[in-house]
């Protein structure tokens, strides 16, 4: 590469794009620890939690693949200008009703639902702003932001919030930061389509559907990236359901101060992002997701090797829990936070890479419903592993069930490198000029 790539930060349509996901995001997730806060003050019960998770996960699995077509058919700004205002609409029901729970469950699978179409345009409207050079880049700090949204509207600003002005005043705010969101995302530019934008019956979107499936098998490059974004985002989910409670029961930490030992993976989220946003376009595209799932199984296997040779060891000196405090004992918490930066650098070099890839490939009339399809296998593949791995950890342990987890995903990668070599570089234009026959 002989020529720099522009500087991003020179993007005006970027940096209102990443402010308003920035924004949007964080008020997003805001609104569930909102209702979880009503939830367990009206029933304080675990089942009913696991509905207020159902609410945010189900509406991606029902009707993704249907937003993501009606995404390729319009405008990606107003998708995301109307998304953020029905959103922003729906704060006041919140308000009114905290005491019918029920009620509170459909508005919140009504916010899930709006959201579906919001990601999809988000995600598609990236390319139409970066371009080719700056994507590589784009995509990183937009999962900083993915990242820190999360942090920032489940344990800062939530919480911040409840404190400083009630639940009332969280959705009051989450509302006002919703129109903010859409005014920031008002200048930017109109994403034109070329597809017809009739209304479509459930036999049109079938066709809409089958057409991605088709679509996805006729170039290697993008079934691949999208099998290794799905990967990604499984392990995550995998991953963050095992480690809270592999942390209190084998390392004996409170569960509150858990997050210390966990904070460190999204330092190595965050310093990934910001290394390939800078270095990301001198690797090769495939070797770095596989170079990625490679470590992310070692980090994952190594920290529960190291935990369960501690265990060992207390044993023969005596019970365990007498070593808690000890300098080995530290010295452990030491290797599990350094192998937990390796494993959240894995992630984002697995998940930025793939969506690069996918971006640079793909045409534009049909990114919407690629990333929906991505999202909802992403939601759909991750519940199978969650139910049996949370089966399994009550069964064997949750330090073996974590050292099962890294042991596959480091056989993945390693049978990953032996598969013969995919042409990851981008489709001249002329090949992006048509749709492939269905």
């Amino acid at each position: 590469m002989t020529d720099s790539a522009p500087s991003i930060w020179r993007n005006r349509n970027f940096l209102l794009l990443w402010a308003a996901q920035a924004v949007g995001q964080t008020a997003q997730n805001a609104v569930n620890y909102g209702l979880m806060v009503l939830v367990q003050k009206t029933t304080g019960s675990a089942a009913q939690m696991s509905v207020v998770v159902l609410t945010v996960v189900l509406p991606s699995v029902i009707i993704g693949l249907v937003a993501g077509a009606y995404v390729d058919r319009r405008d990606k700004r107003l998708v995301l200008i109307g998304t953020n205002l029905l959103r922003a609409a729906l704060m006041p029901v919140y308000i009114l009703v905290p005491d019918w729970l029920w009620l509170l469950f459909g508005v919140n699978v009504l916010f899930s639902t709006i959201t579906q179409f919001f990601a999809p345009a988000e995600v598609a409207m990236l390319p139409v702003i970066a371009g080719k050079r700056q994507l590589l880049q784009a995509n990183s700090l937009f999962h900083i932001t993915f990242t820190a949204s999360q942090l920032g509207g489940l344990v800062l600003l939530g919480p911040l919030l409840v404190n400083l002005v009630g639940v009332t005043g969280l959705f009051i705010t989450v509302g006002a930061a919703l129109l903010v969101s859409a005014a920031l995302i008002w200048p930017l530019p109109s994403s034109h389509n070329r597809l017809d934008e009739g209304v479509l019956g459930f036999r049109e979107l079938w066709g809409e559907i089958v057409f991605v499936l088709r679509y996805v098998r006729t170039d290697r490059v993008i079934g691949w990236g999208v099998v290794q974004w799905t990967i990604g985002s499984t392990l995550a989910l995998v991953v963050a359901t095992l480690a809270p409670t592999f942390v209190v029961q084998v390392l004996g930490i409170r569960a509150e101060d858990s997050v210390f030992v966990l904070a460190p993976a999204g330092v190595g989220t965050v310093v990934g992002s910001l290394l390939l946003s800078r270095w990301g376009d001198l690797v090769d595209r495939r070797r770095l997701i596989e170079g990625a799932v490679v470590a992310l199984g070692s980090a994952l296997a190594l920290m529960a090797l190291t935990a369960t040779l501690w265990e060992w060891a207390g044993w023969l000196a005596g019970p365990p829990r007498e070593a808690i405090g000890t300098p080995g004992w530290w010295s452990l918490i030491g290797a599990i936070m350094l192998l937990a930066v390796l494993a959240g650098f894995a992630f984002v070099a697995i998940i930025v890479p793939s969506q690069t890839l996918i971006q640079e490939r793909a045409l534009p009339d049909v990114r919407g419903r690629l990333f929906a399809v991505q999202m909802v296998l992403g939601n759909v593949a991750s519940v199978l592993p969650l139910v049996a791995l949370g089966e399994l950890a009550d069964s064997i342990g949750v330090g073996q069930a974590l050292m099962l987890v890294g042991i596959v995903v480091l056989g993945a990668g390693l049978a990953s490198t032996r598969l013969a070599g995919l042409d990851t570089t981008t489709p001249p234009a002329s090949e992006a000029s048509s749709s492939p026959a269905v």
